[in-house]
């Protein structure tokens, strides 16, 4: 008997061993993660979205004649929205369709409120949280479903106008590629629903459709407003010879330039065509601010000649984020300009007061009921508000999580509080779960230190002062206890307007701030780097100049007849800045113009050591490995130079040599943050323009990682307390609770195996 058992354990000692044998040769063959979708493997992961629910910048809407409780929502990096009951709630239609974010146009077909049709990518073109398109979407179903209709490579789309009569007729305002020349811009038309488009207006390769207005009581009739512009990483540049005035009689197929009454010199533009009067057109029009040339134009005779009737210089400050103009459908006197503020002119625009009081600031789109003209919706800045009353008053637009955030940082209470300044509003503090067992409301968050672009930091065991700053160098020093703000600014001076080269200090939009538990300091940085051991009373200089400050790139913000001061546009800055978690002393910096620079002794020195060969683009996040002092990883991207591919670098040697690593990411999906996770070496988080991707090899090989997060750019993350955390350009916050799955998954483990 004993002879025989142990016979059989002899011989389930050769089958494992023979069986394992075979499983290593497989393994070195085929690598097991070659085959594996992550998303479908660790499909019962859900991410959490935790909001704040207060809207972000909404540059499309629209309503639904027939029905005044339904409108959609363009957000900017949020996908499409749907409300049903006139704006208490909102929805998004997009997701599970979109392939991108960014909304710049949407439109409902009067004659069939079932066709609604989106065009994709933002119009309002910011240096910052500006996101490209893929073209053309269409849902003949109110919205439940879509079907993608071609025109990808128009990157930013800023008007679609349906026939009133016939659904499958639409146009398609293209303004086209931001960041550089493009054939793929100008006015699209379809007669076949979008089965097949035909480009029937083309100036050149830098000049896009601004705005299209179509007179709906003889739909041949289009005008179109071509503008002239290019966005550089350090300049606006809004007009050129390209841009003007254009009229269509038949349909789109031919096109007349106007200019009788128009200024010579031309920027952005919008047109709009009256309802109640086809006759009268109006234009705001971006001209020589200097010599005040522009304003709002009209013409009395359906375009053949135009009078300036205001030069308001309200109706064309910041031309190239606003410009857009609307008018009553029922009255030919009653005309709306969006800025900032929102106007509106009851004297044929002679003289405008400002407006829509009751709503977010920044104003972008405009859709006025042609039923009942106090019936409207209006996308701003927070998102879209409806009105009954000609916008006395409007829905609440903190039901939506659409914001755009920026840097993300968390302190070690529980729950863990998440620290981030959100695009167009303030700063905010948040925490991470509401332990009475509910959602997340309003009483769970509330703003922090700084404003809408703030890099924060503190103390995260003790975070009673929080530092957080904004655009051109301001930083405020929060004390969560007393409830006090104070400015603390390296340098108290009024940067804005001036030219770059002129400042004494060049700020990012996002200037980093940091804070050492080493050193029990905060840093700043410009394009030096700053440190202060005294709550902001004093800072000193801790480093050169750490980029290339080329002076051909330090000029005004805006040209040629614009100038842009807000700090979007300053160049040769800092733009990332980290303490090394396992070292005193180590600093590591990256630039906006493509540097890396690594001090190992507090500051005392610098050492240049950036990846061989990389070209001038913005370092947008650095990670040290949690596991290595030596290893780092750089997260670079060259959208603004008009560059979608991924850019991701690694170091095991302090930067003396960099690996390129970004095999598994598409181009499209440009990289804005790496992470590696705390527990699991080599297990790295990459969130891209389009979505998460994650590397269990230390990034030789990507894998999408999206599970039930949105479409929506990824601008930061953080691992923390065993979860991970994903700010978004679009879709607010989300939490990705509990990585034990993620950190412990093994791809050698069968999947059937009892292993755990």
């Amino acid at each position: 008997m004993q002879r025989t058992l142990l016979m059989i354990l002899l011989v389930l000692v050769v089958q494992i061993t023979t069986a394992q044998k075979k499983s290593r040769q497989l393994q070195a063959e085929q690598p097991a993660t070659a085959t594996v979708n992550y998303s479908k493997l660790f499909k019962a992961v859900k991410w959490r979205s935790i909001g704040p629910f207060r809207g972000g910048r909404s540059v499309a809407v629209s309503g639904v004649n027939s029905d005044p409780l339904t409108y959609y929502m363009g957000t900017t990096g949020g996908g499409l929205w749907k409300t049903s009951d006139a704006g208490v709630s909102w929805f998004p239609v997009s997701d599970g369709y979109f392939k991108t974010g960014s909304v710049g146009a949407v439109a409902v077909a009067e004659s069939d409120p079932n066709v609604v049709v989106a065009g994709m990518g933002e119009h309002a073109p910011r240096g910052v949280m500006t996101s490209y398109g893929d073209g053309v979407y269409k849902s003949t179903d109110a919205g439940k479903t879509w079907l993608h209709l071609g025109l990808e490579m128009t990157r930013q789309i800023s008007a679609v106008r349906i026939h009133p009569s016939n659904p499958d007729l639409i146009y398609v305002a293209a303004q086209g590629a931001l960041h550089g020349p493009s054939a793929e811009r100008g006015i699209y038309k379809t007669s076949d629903g979008g089965k097949s488009w035909k480009k029937v207006l083309f100036v050149d390769d830098n000049t896009g459709c601004s705005d299209l207005s179509m007179d709906l009581t003889n739909p041949r009739i289009l005008y179109a407003a071509m503008w002239d512009h290019r966005r550089l990483p350090w300049q606006m540049v809004s007009g050129g010879k390209g841009s003007g005035l254009y009229k269509s009689v038949d349909g789109g197929e031919t096109w007349q330039k106007m200019e009788t009454g128009l200024p010579k010199e031309m920027g952005k533009m919008g047109i709009a065509v009256s309802r109640s009067n086809p006759e009268r057109v109006f234009a705001v029009i971006e001209s020589d601010s200097e010599k005040e040339m522009g304003g709002v134009f009209r013409s009395d005779n359906a375009g053949k000649t135009w009078t300036r009737v205001s030069k308001d210089h309200r109706t064309v400050q910041r031309a190239w984020y606003y410009t857009e103009i609307f008018v009553d459908p029922t009255n030919e006197n009653t005309v709306y300009v969006l800025n900032s503020p929102a106007l509106k002119s009851i004297d044929g625009g002679k003289t405008f007061s400002r407006v829509f009081g009751g709503t977010h600031g920044d104003y972008h789109d405009l859709w006025i009921n042609p039923a009942n003209a106090k019936n409207l919706v209006v996308g701003n800045d927070g998102g879209a508000a409806v009105s009954f009353n000609q916008g006395e008053t409007f829905s609440y637009q903190n039901g939506m999580p659409t914001a755009q955030f920026y840097r993300i940082n968390v302190d070690n209470r529980f729950p863990y509080r998440i620290y981030t300044g959100q695009q167009d509003n303030s700063s905010v503090m948040i925490a991470s779960r509401n332990t009475a067992g509910s959602g997340i409301t309003d009483r769970e968050w509330e703003t922090s230190a700084g404003g809408e672009s703030a890099f924060l930091a503190f103390d995260p065991d003790a975070p009673r002062y929080v530092m957080g700053g904004s655009y051109q160098g301001t930083i405020e020093l929060l004390d969560l206890q007393n409830k006090e703000g104070r400015g603390v600014m390296v340098s108290p001076i009024q940067y804005q307007a001036l030219k770059a080269k002129e400042m004494k200090y060049r700020f990012n939009w996002n200037a980093p701030i940091i804070y050492s538990k080493n050193e029990k300091a905060f840093f700043h940085a410009a394009n030096v780097v700053f440190k202060t051991t005294d709550l902001g009373k004093s800072w000193t200089k801790i480093s050169p100049d750490l980029t290339r400050a080329d002076s051909t790139k330090l000029g005004l913000g805006g040209v040629p007849y614009t100038n842009e001061g807000a700090g979007g546009e300053n160049y040769a800055t800092i733009s990332y800045l980290l303490e090394s978690p396992h070292e005193a002393g180590v600093l590591w910096a990256g630039s906006d113009d493509g540097l890396v620079h690594l001090t190992r002794d507090g500051g005392k020195s610098w050492k240049n050591v950036t990846p061989a060969g990389l070209e001038e683009k913005l370092i947008n996040s650095i990670e040290v490995s949690p596991h290595d002092p030596a290893t780092a990883y750089i997260a670079t991207t060259g959208y603004k130079m008009n560059d979608y591919k991924p850019s991701l670098y690694k170091t095991t040697n302090y930067g003396q040599s960099w690996t390129n690593i970004v095999n598994g990411i598409p181009e499209g999906a440009y990289t804005r943050v790496v992470r590696e996770d705390d527990k699991t070496k080599n297990l790295l988080y990459a969130g891209t323009e389009t979505g998460l991707y994650i590397s269990y090899t230390g990034g030789e090989k990507w894998y999408p990682f999206q599970l039930n997060l949105p479409v929506t750019p990824i601008t930061d993350l953080k691992v923390h307390q065993g979860d991970l955390i994903a700010a978004t350009m679009g879709r607010s916050l989300w939490i990705l609770d509990d990585l034990t799955p993620i950190q412990s998954y093994n791809s050698s483990v069968k999947p059937d195996s009892m292993w755990v």
